[in-house]
């Protein structure tokens, strides 16, 4: 029987354990808010380098984390898209949606900029699309990033799905080690009031005697089948809808013909997850008119959203291939840097001329998202919104959401140079990106989202 699988969830579930103790009792973790997920990761991926030493037999394979990674994210997108849905979108949502929108091509032009910068002077053999995955990594996620850069490897991008992740976790270690100095700065400056930062500096643990929280309400009877299972049951059907919707588009593609056809139907499997939420909110839909939404409790998909996340971040993080990243540590240094600043500062630019309440709440979550994922946004907004009493983090929920219809051409842009590369085409898309910026921008100002500084 193959145990390579079971051997490398069963370490990756170790290093998470590890990580747990390690926040009980180190004051620096519980100071900086570092979740669980990224710590595990760093201590998966010493066990890595422990484990090819010591008993390289049992040494988790690369390809079997970058698995973990691909279809939990799927997993996590189906569980979240399944959750019930206010149908107002309020100008608040709206308006966080094109903030994250313009905040993904703020991230794709500054990679891709300063990834042809590279090219053309000292790093002749980098790939052209190596800094779409700073986009992909910040903005999207570490399993976005990996998916896109896993496809790209077999158009010649050599360790693609591990830039992808490296991009990934920088991403996370900025939200935490910039985002909680950040928001320090914004409670001195009087942004918000009556802030308790205690109730996030924790060990991680509930007490003996505490009150423990509800994480999901029974919708099944246990004596036919678990509600667990139902609601994971349920989201391996949407996964399946998914898995064949993809697989019959490759195939419309194949029957084509042309390089560029296969080559694209090749890319559409880095988007599974895209193509999962809109499968997820259609099945939601469905429950709702056939009066069967009782049957999914919102709390239970939130757990299973949130168990997805965590292993999901570790195991990306363990998947990183450090002599190949510290090949290319410059360019990622550089990248990394410009983009984070970038994206700090334009988001504190757009909310001021955007909201007219909460300015701070929203500005942190925004920038939360853009470094990481939905999760890492609304943790940093838990530290001056403990209880989610403003409406800044369903704004975030309904916003990102809705920013992947308003981000999808920009999806597309970035795939054209991995396809064609010949200077020209690089300059193009480089424009493409620039002038989807600036509609964002025309857009928003024509819908009012974007006013004169009061």
């Amino acid at each position: 029987m193959g145990w390579d699988l079971a051997v490398t969830f069963a370490i990756v579930s170790v290093s998470l354990l590890i990580a747990s103790l390690l926040r009980a009792n180190l004051r620096f973790l519980q100071r900086f808010l570092v979740p669980n997920a990224i710590t595990a990761g760093f201590v998966g991926l010493g066990l890595m380098y422990l484990l090819g030493w010591a008993f390289p037999q049992i040494m988790p394979k690369r390809e079997y984390l970058g698995n973990i990674v691909y279809h939990l994210l799927a997993i996590t997108f189906i569980s979240i898209g399944l959750k019930r849905r206010e149908r107002y979108v309020s100008k608040d949502s709206l308006a966080t949606a094109f903030h994250l929108s313009l905040g993904y091509a703020v991230e794709g032009f500054i990679g891709f900029s300063i990834t042809l910068v590279f090219l053309f002077t000292m790093m002749p053999q980098i790939f052209p699309t190596f800094g779409m995955l700073f986009e992909m990594g910040f903005g999207q996620s570490s399993g976005q990033a990996y998916a896109l850069g896993k496809q790209w490897e077999a158009l010649g991008f050599v360790n693609g799905g591990t830039v992808g992740l490296t991009f990934g976790a920088i991403g996370f270690l900025w939200a935490c080690f910039v985002g909680v100095p950040f928001l320090n700065w914004g409670i001195k400056r009087g942004y918000v009031k009556g802030v308790d930062r205690r109730l996030l500096e924790n060990t991680g643990f509930l007490g003996r005697g505490a009150k423990k929280p509800v994480i999901g309400k029974s919708t099944t009877h246990p004596d036919v089948i678990a509600t667990g299972t139902l609601h994971i049951a349920f989201i391996g059907l949407v996964y399946l809808v998914d898995y064949f919707f993809i697989k019959f588009v490759v195939f419309l593609l194949s029957k084509l013909g042309g390089t560029f056809s296969v080559q694209f139907g090749n890319i559409l499997w880095a988007y599974h997850a895209f193509f999962a939420t809109l499968f997820a909110l259609l099945a939601g839909r469905i429950l709702r008119a056939l009066k069967l939404d009782h049957i999914l409790d919102d709390n239970m998909l939130t757990g299973i959203s949130a168990s997805s996340v965590d292993f999901l971040v570790t195991a990306a993080i363990m998947a990183i291939e450090l002599a190949f990243v510290v090949q290319y540590i410059v360019p990622i240094a550089v990248i990394c840097i410009a983009g984070g600043v970038a994206i700090m500062l334009l988001v504190i630019f757009l909310a001021k001329r955007s909201f007219n309440d909460y300015f701070f709440e929203r500005v942190i979550s925004i920038f939360g998202l853009l470094t990481g994922t939905v999760s890492t946004g609304l943790a940093l907004l838990r530290v001056i919104d403990p209880e989610y009493k403003t409406p800044a983090a369903s704004d975030l929920v309904l916003g990102s959401g809705f920013s992947l219809f308003i981000g999808f051409p920009l999806l597309f842009l970035i795939n054209i140079p991995a396809l064609h590369r010949t200077t020209k085409v690089f300059l193009l898309t480089d424009g493409g990106i620039f002038g989807y910026i600036v509609v964002l921008f025309v857009v928003m100002v024509a819908l009012r989202i974007l006013r004169k500084k009061k």
